[in-house]
C-alpha cells in the first residue's frame, strides 16, 4: 500500500512537471494595416418626370386641371464627390403645334408621396437630398432638389404621384392640344459642367 502511494506521489510530480516545462508562453499582438484610396467620381442627372393632363374639356371660366398620369422620375447619382449640388426646373409656354399659345397658364407642382426621395440602395448611410415640394413652373429656372455639401452621396430616385401637377389656365383661351417643355438643370459644386434633361408636359 505504502509503495502503490508513493508510485502515486511520483507519477503526479512528473505530470507537473512535464505541465510546467511544456507551458506556452503569450505574446504580445501584432499589428497590420488595410488601406483603399477611393478616388471620388462625378455627379450626374440621368432622368425626369413628364406630366400628362389627358383629355379634358374647355371651360368659359378659369379652370385649373390636374394631372392624371407621370411618366419617369428625377435620378441622380453623386459617385462619392460629397460636394453638394442643386437641380432646378424651368418650364416653357404651352403651345400647340400651330403656334397658338395657352396664355397666361401656370403649371404647378405639390408632391404628395409620403417619402418622395429614396436612395437606390436601403443601406445608403449619406444623408438624402431635400426635395421641394410645391412649386410654380416658369420660364425661369427654380430649385427643385438640393443636397448640402457632404450630403446627397450615392444614387436617388424623386417619384411623384399621377395627381402632382395643376395647370391653372384662365378663361378667354381656346381650346387645343399644348406642351411645355420643362428643362431640368443639375449644377454641382465646384468644378463639373451642368447637366440638362428635358421632359414634357401636354395638356
Amino acid at each position: 500500500m505504502k509503495k502503490l502511494l508513493r508510485n502515486s506521489l511520483l507519477l503526479g510530480a512528473a505530470v507537473l512537471g512535464f505541465s510546467s516545462v511544456g507551458s506556452v508562453v503569450e505574446a504580445a499582438p501584432v499589428d497590420s494595416s488595410a488601406t483603399a484610396d477611393i478616388t471620388p467620381g462625378t455627379i450626374s442627372l440621368s432622368s425626369a418626370p413628364s406630366f400628362s393632363f389627358g383629355t379634358v374639356p374647355a371651360s368659359a371660366n378659369d379652370a385649373t386641371y390636374t394631372s392624371t398620369s407621370v411618366t419617369g422620375n428625377i435620378s441622380l447619382a453623386d459617385a462619392g464627390s460629397g460636394t453638394g449640388y442643386t437641380v432646378t426646373v424651368s418650364a416653357s409656354p404651352f403651345t400647340a403645334t400651330d403656334g397658338s399659345s395657352l396664355k397666361n397658364s401656370q403649371l404647378l407642382l405639390d408632391n404628395s408621396v409620403t417619402t418622395p426621395v429614396t436612395a437606390v440602395d436601403a443601406d445608403n448611410v449619406s444623408t438624402p437630398p431635400t426635395l421641394v415640394s410645391s412649386l410654380t413652373l416658369s420660364s425661369s429656372p427654380v430649385t427643385i432638389l438640393s443636397a448640402a455639401s457632404g450630403s446627397g452621396v450615392g444614387a436617388y430616385t424623386a417619384t411623384y404621384a399621377n395627381s402632382d401637377a395643376s395647370l391653372k389656365v384662365p378663361a378667354g383661351n381656346i381650346g387645343g392640344s399644348y406642351s411645355s417643355t420643362l428643362t431640368w438643370t443639375l449644377s454641382d459644386t465646384p468644378t463639373t459642367a451642368p447637366t440638362t434633361p428635358t421632359s414634357t408636359t401636354t395638356a
